[in-house]
């Protein structure tokens, strides 16, 4: 009797384990990177994405194991059967982690939610803390790489991710991409790619980013009217009520302009026909404060001119 009841438990749960290598199999990997909670880091690989038609927001669920269709309804609908365990049961049980991304009308990941053992429930953290650099893809196709800026403190939880995706968008709920069509977009977007990704350091835009921004801190207006579109100019004159705008006008408006003194970095970007957008961070030298910000660039006349700096 008890060797009946033990090939019945070896059956059920090579039953288990036949189905969840049955499900990871059919589905394709198609992300890669981490989050990394309190130092211990987890490899994700999988990613899933719906369109909120309320509130106009994309998310994007990215995890270290291929999900179901059950589960990905149940994320989807926000409702819990609890016949079998969630990937919310699993991340609580450590047997599952991963991150939630939601991206805004403005193409922005304004907010993330953690999957992780180390909460007690899925944690979302809102803010500009987040870098993304989507893909240019067709319409029903989303990807791109996305990362924190910098850890993030929950309490005395701490945590970041660093990930690249590409996956369809599903309208009705989380939805799995087939396997065929993944490899396809992965192949015509890996050529399209490569190219707009900046160099470490930003490469000839970075150059000419760092020129004007040592030449912003130095408060030096003749060599700014150099390195700025003529669109900024004309902005630059219309807040200063100058016009035409000259070197002793640009020098004040640089003083206005001016931040506490720091190291600033080009830590990513992308390039795109119509300019190149450069990641941007300042490292304060009293106190080691960072803050983060972005810059286009456009060329005009031949060189690399910048058009916009944003800093929040």
């Amino acid at each position: 009797m008890f060797f009946l009841k033990f090939c019945r438990a070896a059956v059920v749960v090579a039953s288990f384990l036949a189905a969840a290598r049955g499900v990871a199999a059919e589905q394709t990997a198609n992300a890669s990177g981490s989050v990394t909670v309190n130092g211990h880091s987890t490899a994700l690989h999988y990613a899933y994405t719906r369109y909120d038609a309320e509130d106009k927001t994309t998310r994007v669920l990215i995890t270290d194991r291929a999900l179901d269709a059950g589960m990905l309804a149940e994320e989807s609908s926000g409702t819990f059967s609890g016949e079998k365990p969630s990937f919310r049961d699993l991340s609580k049980r450590g047997e599952a982690a991963g991150v939630a991304l939601f991206i805004n009308r403005a193409n922005e990941v304004e907010t993330v939610e953690v999957f992780s053992k180390a909460f007690d429930m899925p944690t979302p953290t809102s803010g500009h803390m987040f870098w993304y650099e989507p893909y240019r893809l067709s319409t029903g196709w989303i990807g791109g790489r996305s990362r924190s800026k910098e850890a993030q403190t929950f309490f005395k939880i701490v945590w970041e991710y660093n990930v690249t995706f590409l996956t369809t968008v599903g309208q009705k709920g989380f939805e799995i991409p087939a396997g065929p069509a993944l490899a396809a977009a992965r192949k015509a977007n890996g050529a399209r790619e490569e190219a707009r990704i900046v160099p470490s350091g930003g490469g000839a835009e970075g150059a000419a980013y760092l020129a004007y921004r040592r030449n912003l801190d130095a408060r030096n207006g003749k060599a700014l009217l150099d390195q700025m579109t003529a669109s900024m100019k004309s902005a630059i004159a219309a807040e200063m009520h100058a016009s035409p705008l000259n070197e002793s006008v640009l020098g004040s408006w640089a003083f206005m302009e001016s931040m506490p003194p720091g190291n600033v970095e080009v830590v990513g970007g992308v390039r795109d026909p119509d300019g190149t957008m450069l990641e941007l961070r300042k490292t304060q030298t009293n106190g080691g404060n960072k803050t983060f910000g972005t810059a286009r660039l456009v060329k005009e006349q031949g060189a690399w001119k910048v058009t916009q700096e944003t800093w929040r």
